[in-house]
C-alpha cells in the first residue's frame, strides 16, 4: 500500500471511530434524559435482573460513567441513582410534569452568608415533621458529625438532586446524622405534582408559608413526595435558623462533633453539591 493511501485509510478509520464514539455517548445521554428510555435502557443492561448495574454488565463506553452515577459509592448503580443523576433540560432543575407551574423565585428571602469554616454552629431546637418531639442540634453532634440540608419542595433544583443526598444517607447514616430543615418556599405559587400517603398523585399549589400550620403541611408533603429517608425538622415562622445558616433557597452544611462548621456550603441553587458531600463522607 502506498504511504498516501495508508494515511487516508488511517484518517478514515479515526473519523469513523470518533463518529461512533460521539454517537454512542449522545445516545446514552439522550436515553438518560428521557425517563422512559432511561428505565428501558436500565432493565436491558441489568442482565441478572437484581435491580443494579455493575461494571460487568456495562458496555465499555459506559463503564467510565459508573463512578459518576454511583452516588453512594457501593460499586453499583441503582435505578434511583440513575434517575437522580440524569441530565436535566434546565441544567440543575427537575423537569416539569404536565400541569406543573414554577412560580417566581422569592429572592427577598436570601440572606448574606455569615458562617465560615471553623465557626461555632448556631444551636437550635426545632419540631420534627411526621414524628413527635423536637430535635436539638447540639444533641446530634455530640454523637457524630451532622449534615444539615435546607430546602423546600417548591425549589426545582432541590427536587432534582435530593435523592443523591438520600443515597448518601443510606450509605453513611450510621456514621453521620442527617437532618433536613424545611424553610420558606423558594418559588411560592408553584403548582407541583405531589404524592399523598395513599400513593395517589395530584397537583398542589404551594403558597408562601407564613404560618406554622401551613409550613408543617408543606414539609410533610415534601417528605412523602420525595420519599426522604432522613428526618425532617421545620424552621419556625421567624425563620431564625434559615437566616443563621443562609439556608434559602437550598444549602448543605456539615458540622463536626466539636460543634464547629466543617463546610458552610455555598449559595444555592448553584452551590448545592450532593456529589461533594458524598466525597467528604467517603473520607470519614
Amino acid at each position: 500500500m502506498k504511504i498516501g493511501n495508508w494515511r487516508w485509510s488511517c484518517r478514515l478509520y479515526l473519523a469513523c471511530f470518533y463518529f461512533v464514539s460521539v454517537t454512542c455517548c449522545y445516545t446514552f445521554a439522550q436515553n438518560q434524559a428521557d425517563p422512559v428510555k432511561r428505565e428501558t435502557m436500565f432493565r436491558s443492561l441489568d442482565a441478572n435482573a437484581d435491580g443494579f448495574l455493575e461494571t460487568s454488565e456495562l458496555p465499555a463506553r459506559m463503564k467510565a460513567s459508573l463512578d459518576r452515577l454511583d452516588a453512594n459509592t457501593d460499586g453499583k448503580v441503582s435505578l434511583d441513582e440513575m434517575r437522580a443523576t440524569a441530565p436535566r433540560r434546565s441544567g440543575r432543575a427537575a423537569p416539569k410534569r404536565p400541569g406543573e407551574i414554577v412560580g417566581p423565585a422569592d429572592h427577598d428571602e436570601r440572606t448574606p452568608d455569615a458562617l465560615a469554616t471553623g465557626d461555632v454552629a448556631p444551636d437550635f431546637t426545632l419540631p420534627y415533621v411526621g414524628q413527635a418531639g423536637s430535635v436539638t442540634l447540639s444533641d446530634l453532634y455530640r454523637e457524630k458529625p451532622v449534615v444539615l440540608i435546607f430546602g423546600s419542595i417548591s425549589c426545582p433544583p432541590f427536587r432534582a438532586q435530593i435523592q443523591q443526598v438520600d443515597s448518601s444517607f443510606k450509605a453513611f447514616g450510621e456514621k453521620v446524622s442527617f437532618l433536613m430543615v424545611y424553610i420558606r418556599e423558594a418559588h411560592p405559587d408553584s403548582k407541583i405534582m405531589v404524592k399523598q400517603h395513599d400513593g395517589v398523585e395530584s397537583l398542589q399549589e404551594f403558597i408562601q408559608t407564613d404560618d406554622a400550620e401551613l409550613r408543617t403541611q408543606h414539609a410533610k408533603t415534601c417528605a412523602t413526595t420525595l420519599e426522604l429517608s432522613f428526618p425532617t425538622a421545620m424552621d419556625q415562622v421567624d425563620n431564625k435558623v434559615s437566616h443563621a445558616y443562609a439556608g434559602w433557597p437550598i444549602r448543605i452544611v456539615t458540622i463536626g462533633t466539636d460543634g464547629k462548621v466543617i463546610d458552610p456550603g455555598e449559595k444555592g441553587p448553584q452551590g448545592f453539591h450532593p456529589a461533594k458531600l458524598a466525597e467528604w463522607l467517603k473520607e470519614l
